[in-house]
């Protein structure tokens, strides 16, 4: 039977599949080239040392964005974006650790992605140094959100709940009454509720705060 001819599509590929299943830590050469069927050194020949596949790998998953240019409102945009963004980091929890340890990770598909966000925040009013730091305080909202969300999917111990947490913290929450109330509906809340009406609740505070910089930029102008 004739072995499919290796490629840097193919280990990119791979290397999201193990990434996706067991982490950051878990990529290597040696488990890519078992996954492969290939050697070790046939990795480093098609995509360079595992700082250049992590990043390789972190555009190719950025494709996944459709970035759609449609849309009535800056804001209504921006918010589809960082909903968006977040689904991609939710799919592939291991962009956080990706982002955290090299910032200046990049490649077409991740260029096409800043220069959206530039695009919605200009689109918006933003200019200078104030549109780069609208895009970011986006981009960094969504990776705080997602960041420790959910469990890794190769955790190898299972996660305590909020109300087993809870239950665990309680003699050191007792001089705290109101942080006890709140822990304690968090944890007769279900978590994917919580979760979604969170972020929710942080991304409008952020699109109101960037519109009320521009209010006050708009005043300080007049």
């Amino acid at each position: 039977m004739a072995t499919e001819r290796l490629d840097r599509g193919r280990v990119i590929a791979a290397a999201v599949t193990l990434l996706d299943a067991e982490g950051l830590d878990a990529l290597s050469t040696r488990r890519l080239g078992t996954a492969l069927n290939s050697s070790a050194n046939a990795m480093y020949w098609h995509v360079g040392n595992m700082h250049n596949l992590v990043g390789l790998a972190t555009n190719a998953v950025f494709a996944e964005l459709e970035l759609d240019p449609r849309g009535t409102s800056w804001r209504d945009r921006l918010a589809a974006t960082a909903r968006e963004l977040r689904g991609l980091f939710t799919r592939h929890h291991w962009l956080t650790a990706a982002f955290s340890g090299n910032s200046r990770i990049h490649g077409p598909e991740i260029v096409r992605f800043q220069d959206h966000l530039l695009q919605v925040c200009q689109q918006a009013g933003f200019e200078g140094f104030d549109l780069d730091w609208a895009g970011a305080a986006v981009f960094s909202y969504v990776i705080g959100d997602v960041w420790g969300q959910s469990p890794a999917p190769h955790a190898a111990t299972p996660v305590d709940s909020t109300a087993d947490l809870v239950e665990q913290a309680k003699a050191d929450l007792a001089d705290y009454p109101l942080l006890l109330e709140r822990y304690t509906a968090l944890a007769e809340t279900d978590p994917g509720v919580a979760n979604e009406a969170s972020f929710e609740f942080g991304l409008c505070t952020l699109l109101d705060g960037l519109q009320a910089h521009l209010d006050h930029v708009g005043v300080l102008d007049s």
